[in-house]
């Protein structure tokens, strides 16, 4: 296991302060936590990491900034599902955040361990996927405040019904369960449009809030325009660097869902194109990934972390609803809500799995990757159900697959030396067989 730096170990000390503090001072750690992740935001801004491209700058803090605003204002954010089209709640002037999000900063102040003891404390089982054990300790536990409506969709996990119902039933507040079914037709995407029309009225309500249609139309427009510049940046990663890491990767993945239909989103996008054009040539070793990426992991992102050995080329989860070639949308933005439904809906993540297999494969042949990272996160059936069937689908079309077990939230559920072990000697397969080519 890679030794703990002295940033590491500080932020060790914070988050052990917080573990220490939670029963008996809940209000003490919540203004803890929060200081600590207004001065992380803060930093974002005015000292970025000049390794990143601008690009990346410009996703850290968004992400940094965009987390941090809506889990300081209760009465101004909605809990949502990482899959939700949250364009509607954006019209209704709400902030949303995710557990995935919520969790990530948690996990980066390395105190996650609390708030996951206060959920299984709390009836939840350690087989739940370590996210939403995060997210419902902090609710147990008081530190996060109560938010007036939480929306979830049946993309792309179990966990999301169960967590948002039995949230929204110690809240007392309102819950949406947007169903999205397998197939994607006009029927099935009307079926989801109507339902986000539901979810737009019930948050109106409870919110005390008229949906700007007006507002809503723009960023829609703008959600299909991102979507399209994302797109375009796959072939122009092709044997360049991009200067990235296992965190910015996920923080990029999330402000693409987070703040879709943006400004901000739509600039990242634009830039990630400007910038790859111009970065240099990579000589190493580009990697797709599939699902999360446990980044706070030493060893494995020594290997990966702004690294000439290898990087992360595209992630399924940032580009699960880019169309696919030759694949033509059925909705615009004159209809907004079925266009969401529509980029829900054609999700990699939801139907059966070889949707994300298709996904793999578009992705590898665009960047010109290498090989593919399967990562299989602690408690996520889906992944773990379907991976087998990914690596037998990827390596019969000449792609080598690695089928990683671990945990992306929490770090006592990571075997770290035998994960490592096994990258590495991915990582040396995969320069072998490019030599040999």
């Amino acid at each position: 296991m890679a030794q703990r730096s002295v940033g590491d170990r500080i932020i060790g000390w914070y988050g052990d302060v917080a573990a220490r503090n939670l029963e008996s001072r809940p209000d003490r750690v919540r203004q803890w936590l929060m200081m600590g992740f207004k001065l992380m935001a803060r930093k974002s801004r005015l000292l970025p990491d000049g390794r990143f491209l601008r690009s990346g700058r410009e996703g850290y803090a968004l992400f940094m900034n965009s987390v941090v605003d809506a889990m300081a204002d209760a009465e101004n954010s909605v809990i949502t599902s990482i899959f939700m089209p949250n364009e509607l709640f954006r019209a209704l002037h709400l902030m949303p955040v995710t557990a995935e999000a919520v969790a990530s900063f948690v996990s980066g102040a390395q105190a996650e361990s609390a708030f996951i003891g206060q959920a299984e404390g709390a009836g939840f089982p350690e087989t739940y996927c370590s996210y939403h054990r995060v997210l419902m300790g902090l609710a147990t536990s008081g530190i996060l405040r109560p938010r007036r409506y939480l929306a979830a969709t049946s993309v792309a996990c179990d966990a999301n019904n169960l967590t948002f119902r039995e949230l929204a039933r110690r809240w007392d507040v309102p819950f949406a369960y947007v169903d999205v079914p397998y197939e994607t037709t006009r029927d099935s995407i009307g079926y989801v449009a109507d339902q986000l029309r539901a979810v737009a009225r019930d948050v109106g309500e409870a919110y005390g809030r008229t949906l700007d249609e007006e507002l809503l139309h723009e960023m829609v427009t703008r959600s299909l325009t991102t979507q399209d510049t994302l797109a375009e940046s796959l072939p122009l990663r092709r044997g360049r660097y991009l200067a990235n890491t296992m965190t910015l990767d996920m923080m990029e993945m999330l402000d693409l869902m987070l703040s879709l239909g943006t400004p901000e989103a739509a600039r990242l996008a634009s830039h990630m194109c400007e910038d790859y054009r111009e970065a240099p040539a990579y000589r190493g070793i580009n990697l797709v990934w599939a699902h999360v990426s446990p980044y706070f992991l030493g060893s494995i992102a020594e290997h990966i972390d702004h690294s000439q050995e290898a990087q992360i080329v595209a992630s399924d989860m940032m580009f699960n609803h880019v169309p696919a070639p030759g694949e033509e949308r059925l909705f615009g933005a004159d209809h907004p809500f079925e266009a969401m439904a529509e980029r829900v809906s054609r999700s990699c993540f939801n139907g059966p799995a070889e949707r994300r297999v298709r996904c793999l494969s578009r992705l590898a042949r665009k960047t010109g990757a290498d090989g593919v990272v399967v990562f299989c996160h602690w408690g996520c059936k889906q992944t773990a159900g379907a991976a087998q069937l990914m690596r037998t689908r990827l390596e019969a079309e000449g792609l080598p697959v690695l089928v990683l077990d671990g945990d992306a939230c929490e770090r006592a559920n990571c075997m770290e030396g035998q994960m490592s072990t096994r990258l590495s000697a991915f990582l040396e397969l995969l320069r072998t067989r490019r030599e040999g080519t």
